[in-house]
């Protein structure tokens, strides 16, 4: 779940309904300047269907005790991830085995932080193992120890960065984000890459530079429910009031800053 702070309490956005965000995002990637993604079908469905293992979980809310707020998705419990991470490539692997190989790629870097913080973390160890196994069966490559990127092929290292930026573009909207800066962008796909900035003065319209899509100005929206305050005593009385909760909808622009497309 992420948590949108509001002056009366949050309103919850579910992880499938970010992912799917980005994905309308990132369908209008590509300019004179910005090869468009290819292939488009493949790599569109993974943007789109990233953290669809957190369907589920997202359906209720849980109460982090620590605090007494909706617990967001960086504050789930380790285990707890890592099996919704597992879900989320192995969901479509039968039928969209790039797309997954995708996705797969996208939690491992997210997981070999968690080893880096706890190299002991069995679980975690695990996963790497996992998504080891389902990416040589997926690509047909065969990674050893080090690094993933070393065995990766360019394109395909490409497409992971084209689906990171959508997730962190969709993220910073949700998020209500005043500034988000995303390094290594990709140009095109030999490996050329650019700084892209967002910023907003009020968490919905935003500026964009350069400008990496088709055009000028978008437009999208999102839902959420609506809670009334931040903290709750106990489980119960949250999972009430996120039954009870009505829907709040966030209409966001993204429009090209002062130096429009230019990656000069």
């Amino acid at each position: 779940m992420i948590r949108r702070e509001s002056d009366e309490g949050w309103t919850l956005i579910t992880q499938p309904s970010h992912a799917f965000l980005s994905s309308r995002i990132m369908d209008f990637w590509g300019n004179e300047d910005f090869e468009t993604i290819v292939p488009r079908d493949e790599v569109m469905l993974a943007i789109r269907e990233h953290d669809c293992g957190w369907e589920e979980t997202d359906s209720v809310a849980d109460l982090n005790p620590k605090n007494g707020y909706p617990r967001s998705f960086m504050e789930m419990r380790p285990e707890s991830q890592l099996e919704i991470w597992s879900e989320c490539f192995e969901k479509h692997a039968g039928e969209y085995p790039y797309a997954c190989a995708l996705i797969a790629l996208h939690f491992s870097e997210l997981n070999e932080r968690t080893i880096s913080r706890n190299p002991n973390n069995k679980a975690a160890v695990s996963l790497r193992e996992k998504i080891r196994e389902f990416l040589r069966l997926s690509l047909e490559i065969r990674i050893g120890d080090e690094s993933l990127n070393g065995y990766l092929p360019a394109d395909i290292q490409t497409n992971l960065r084209f689906l990171q930026v959508g997730d962190i573009i969709s993220l910073g909207l949700c998020h209500g984000s005043r500034s988000v800066t995303i390094p290594d962008v990709p140009i095109n796909y030999l490996g050329d890459t650019v700084e892209i900035a967002l910023s907003s003065e009020d968490g919905l319209n935003y500026t964009i530079c350069p400008n990496p899509f088709s055009q000028d100005s978008l437009h999208f929206d999102i839902s959420g429910r609506k809670l009334g305050k931040k903290s709750f005593g106990a489980q119960e009385e949250l999972k009430e009031a996120f039954h009870s909760a009505g829907l709040e909808t966030f209409g966001f622009s993204i429009s090209s800053g002062a130096e429009g497309r230019n990656v000069a």
